[in-house]
């Protein structure tokens, strides 16, 4: 019986539609609602930081979220259940390499960000998202009381060689922007694990969807995993099953397919 799901936003729970804002499907909506009726928990997993999941407040009260690419997992009300940050030394290195040969790099604490030298990237990566711009420069005495939970590098692939001097950092992903840089061991999968374990459920309780690279880990982790029909290709081998595309009601199919929701029960839902 799954207990629990998990989701991630970008391409699997929003679907971002060409040249509109993206927006989560009717569909997907109405399931969320079903399986919140039948009692099953729901959980963000995505990349993003705390900060950029709060719009979902409006959209459907999720049970919790991970955030970070799973250095931090808080419940409804804020709690923290997980953290995991960087290694001190290797925020120090950091700091030391902009300021030696300067590119854009953005420090993510809990509540707060910080550029270390400022580039306009960073801005109008925070503009585009309707938030604040990050605040700077860094200054390393806040290290003892705030930890970085994780980093973004505005770098090309071909300069990731920048990052080779740090020993306790995993690179996640790369987007259209940035790497997302978390501490060595950690994981959406990582997150998933604590929550459920914060909670007593099995990881045959729980099912998660995704559609991106830094999803593969966590679907090919979970024993039961859904990769959207619009995802990469990692996410998609990864995946122990691949559903449509999120546009065309792929976690709706998906739940159908795997039997953790009926027909009869969304019509009793929509009803």
């Amino acid at each position: 019986m799954i207990k629990a799901l998990f989701f991630d936003i970008d391409g699997t729970l929003i679907h971002h539609a060409a040249g509109g804002i993206g927006e989560v499907p009717p569909s997907t909506l109405q399931c969320l609602q079903a399986l919140r009726k039948k009692g099953v928990r729901l959980f963000v997993a995505t990349g993003r930081p705390l900060e950029m999941v709060g719009f979902l407040d409006s959209i459907f009260p999720f049970d919790g979220f991970i955030t970070f690419n799973g250095q931090l997992a808080t419940d409804q009300k804020g709690e923290v259940l997980h953290r995991v940050s960087h290694h001190p030394r290797d925020i120090r290195q950091l700091v030391e390499l902009v300021h030696a040969d300067p590119f854009p790099c953005l420090l993510l604490e809990q509540d707060q960000k910080f550029y270390v030298t400022y580039f306009d990237v960073m801005q109008k990566h925070y503009e585009m998202a309707g938030l604040p711009a990050p605040q700077g420069p860094y200054d390393l005495a806040r290290l003892e009381d705030h930890p970085i939970l994780q980093f973004l590098a505005y770098i090309p692939p071909e300069e990731k060689y920048r990052l080779a001097p740090l020993e306790h950092i995993e690179i996640t992903s790369a987007g259209p922007l940035c790497f997302d840089v978390i501490p060595k061991g950690g994981g959406k999968e990582v997150g998933i694990q604590a929550v459920a374990d914060r909670y007593g459920w099995q990881r045959e309780e729980l099912l998660v969807f995704g559609d991106g690279d830094n999803d593969a880990r966590m679907l090919s982790w979970a024993a039961h995993s859904v990769a959207l029909g619009n995802g990469t290709p990692a996410a998609k081998a990864a995946a122990g099953y691949v559903t449509t595309p999120v546009g065309e009601d792929g976690v709706q199919n998906a739940l159908f397919h795997l039997g953790v929701l009926t027909e009869e029960e969304l019509r009793a839902e929509q009803a």
